[in-house]
């Protein structure tokens, strides 16, 4: 079985050294070269030819996403597993735009690291479980600022709604429904204040561009 070809990339020269120790331990992976900074790392991928990078956050004056970006940009078939301390929510969701295989976290057992290296030179994504949290609120927490509100109509508000769309008046609305036109003032006064509309021709407007109803068969309502 060929060997997954392994670069530590780490500022720290203990945790440089414990990595590589236990990686050279393990049947299958080889550690091809260990660096403290990024600065020649372009001339470094070419030569080494690394399959996979474990990549810390802070790498002195360089900031680790910025690593990640050089990364994708020079090697962006190479995959990366961000192997840090940091754990907070923008450094997570900034290495999962650049498009990190994974995310772990220093203090991790052996078994995660190894087990991690082997899934994403496969082609899979690792995420410790912190992280995935994390992750997830962060898109939770995006999907709830996209998702609009849904506006929910009674059944007579929207025969009303459909009558405006049409041009009818009060009157014409309350004689095809068999209410008063004082209902009916109640009915558009909601509408309006569902729509957030300033008069009626905005809120035919607003509603059609949602497609709440339809101005082509408007015309078709007596």
């Amino acid at each position: 079985m060929t060997s997954i070809r392994t670069l530590i990339v780490d500022d720290h020269p203990v945790v440089r050294y414990g990595v590589k120790f236990m990686l050279d331990a393990e049947p299958g992976i080889t550690v091809v070269g260990e660096f403290d900074n990024v600065q020649d790392i372009e001339e470094a991928l070419a030569e080494l030819q690394p399959d996979v990078v474990l990549l810390d956050l802070e790498l002195g004056e360089t900031h680790g996403v910025e690593a990640l970006r050089l990364f994708r940009e020079v090697a962006p078939e190479t995959r990366v597993i961000i192997y840090t301390s940091h754990d907070d929510e923008e450094r997570i969701i900034q290495a999962a735009e650049l498009g990190v295989d994974g995310y772990l976290l220093k203090g991790c057992l052996k078994e995660e690291i190894t087990s991690a290296i082997r899934d994403v030179h496969d082609g899979g994504t690792v995420l410790e479980a912190s992280v995935a949290a994390k992750l997830m609120h962060h898109m939770n927490k995006r999907s709830g600022r996209n998702r609009q509100p849904e506006i929910r109509f009674s059944k007579r508000e929207f025969q009303v709604l459909e009558l405006l769309s049409a041009g009818k008046t009060n009157h014409d609305i309350g004689s095809t429904l068999f209410i008063s036109e004082s209902t009916v003032k109640f009915h558009v006064h909601a509408i309006l204040s569902k729509l957030d509309a300033g008069n009626r021709t905005e809120a035919v407007a607003i509603a059609a561009r949602k497609g709440i109803i339809d101005l082509v068969t408007s015309d078709q309502h007596p």
